[in-house]
């Protein structure tokens, strides 16, 4: 069905029940805590289960590591991944190049619905500044077309244009399906 593949990393799979930042008075951070998964099941329709997004509109986010570093490394900070907020982190792929179109990563099928884009708690909870620096690579807001299983580590990404883009390509402006 898919014409290319290419092998993607899947690093971290994080849920967790509430909102830490976002729906929240400015500067009153949650403390509900990252729940860190080796694998998980992606419900056709759902997001995670036990996700504060598993029943929304954009259900899971997919993040790049690699924009992570970057930002760490702009703002001379230590990489907390946690402090990202999102659901699945990887590498390999220029998540942008994936809104509005069907993909496959391992036998799970998603949608890309749009980008993701950064709230200033970013510059809150972990420096001035990054905010700005996610602006265009805040990750990919996805929804689960086929039900399956992600697991921690190597995979295989099908998609049916072949991605060229570097992963940390911001979004130039923001594309609507």
């Amino acid at each position: 069905m898919y014409k290319y593949e290419q092998t993607i990393k899947i690093h971290n799979i994080f849920t967790s029940a509430e909102h830490n930042y976002f729906t929240r008075e400015k500067f009153d951070v949650g403390t509900s805590p990252d729940i860190e998964h080796k694998s998980i099941v992606c419900e056709e329709g759902k997001g995670l289960r036990g996700d504060r997004f598993e029943f929304s509109t954009y259900p899971i986010t997919l993040f790049s590591l690699e924009v992570a570093q970057a930002v760490c490394k702009e703002m001379d900070i230590a990489l907390e991944i946690k402090l990202f907020r999102r659901n699945i982190v990887v590498t390999g792929v220029h998540l942008n190049s994936l809104i509005g179109k069907r993909f496959k990563i391992g036998d799970v099928e998603f949608e890309g619905l749009a980008h993701c884009a950064p709230c200033t708690w970013m510059n809150a909870v972990m420096k001035k500044g990054v905010y700005a620096a996610m602006v265009g690579r805040g990750g990919l807001r996805v929804k689960v077309v086929t039900r399956g299983e992600l697991s921690l580590g190597e995979t295989l990404l099908y998609v049916n244009e072949y991605i060229y883009e570097n992963p940390l390509t911001p979004l130039k402006k923001p594309r609507i399906p």
